[in-house]
């Protein structure tokens, strides 16, 4: 049978063997949208409480660690949620403007762009400040900051990873969430696992036309197959993943001299009393080969202040 996105209208051909009586979940390759499929004259089959169900509420979840956002993204599609996994910055903002979700969930170490700067960027946008951000922190030391990250981008609520997923439930309640009908008494049923798009249906094939005189030589025959990227050291990306983390923690509860050091392009400079900390965690859990070939966590850092508009 033939679906259709409901948001841009993608059609993608889905085999019979596929759908379940309770039909499927799938998400569009072009908008990333999650819409379900059920089989021909199911809706009309479906029971009335089913069909009275109040719709699940999107709620946008940016995880960088590919497995706990799974397993939050589970978590809450149990208490009755639609959540929408992205895995960066950018995907996050992109999802948040094309969805306008009740809830955002951020991870504060995002790649691409940090999750605090995700919720500033919302925080500042008319259409966009009303939706509530849920920043998750990596390393975040009670004793050791005076203000909650809440009053530093404007997040509605803060958590640590740690708290994840239970810490969401109040604070899901806190903010009005009554999805799918609210929160479960008891065990909520199983959710029906996402399986991947379906392929989409090759638009038909064009008249042929004729050849230009000369054609470029990339017109001529297909086009080369992409080159593999080499495979990277694991042990570099742990490395580059930490120093992402604290460089987040440093700057989410540093934001003042954060913007005077992008302002005057001394960030270094400014922060480094504040770096240092991270310095003393980043020499406990990274090979020396590593830290001596190259300062990850002033590399990190550079980066952030840069975009923010540093030059």
């Amino acid at each position: 049978m033939i679906a259709g996105c409901p948001k841009c209208g993608a059609r993608y051909r889905i085999e019979a063997r596929q759908l379940r009586p309770e039909g499927v979940r799938l998400r569009c390759t072009k908008c990333q949208a999650v819409f379900r499929v059920t089989p021909p004259g199911a809706a009309a089959e479906a029971a009335p409480a089913e069909r009275a169900s109040a719709p699940r509420e999107t709620v946008v979840l940016a995880d960088a660690d590919v497995t706990a956002g799974k397993a939050t993204a589970h978590t809450l599609y149990e208490w009755g949620f639609e959540p929408v996994l992205v895995h960066d910055g950018v995907e996050a903002i992109l999802s948040v403007q094309r969805m306008l979700p009740r809830v955002v969930i951020l991870d504060a170490a995002l790649p691409k762009m940090f999750g605090f700067q995700v919720c500033e960027l919302m925080k500042r946008n008319e259409s966009l400040r009303s939706i509530h951000v849920v920043l998750v922190g990596a390393i975040h030391d009670r004793d050791r900051y005076r203000r909650p990250a809440t009053e530093t981008y404007g997040a509605d609520a803060y958590l640590e990873r740690p708290q994840l997923p239970e810490a969401l439930r109040p604070i899901l309640k806190s903010f009005g969430l009554t999805s799918g009908g609210g929160f479960a008494a008891g065990p909520a049923a199983a959710a029906v696992p996402a399986p991947a798009a379906a392929e989409p249906i090759p638009p038909r094939p064009a008249e042929p036309q004729p050849a230009p005189p000369q054609p470029a030589p990339s017109a001529v025959g297909p086009a080369p197959a992409a080159t593999p990227e080499p495979a990277r050291d694991p042990a570099l990306a742990d490395a580059e993943r930490l120093a992402r983390i604290i460089v987040s923690d440093v700057v989410l509860y540093n934001p003042e001299k954060f913007e005077a050091g992008v302002r005057d392009g001394n960030v270094l400079e400014l922060l480094e009393s504040e770096l240092a900390e991270g310095r003393a965690l980043f020499e406990q859990r990274v090979d020396p080969r590593l830290r001596e070939s190259r300062d990850l966590l002033a590399e990190e850092l550079v980066r952030a202040a840069r975009a923010k508009g540093m030059r």
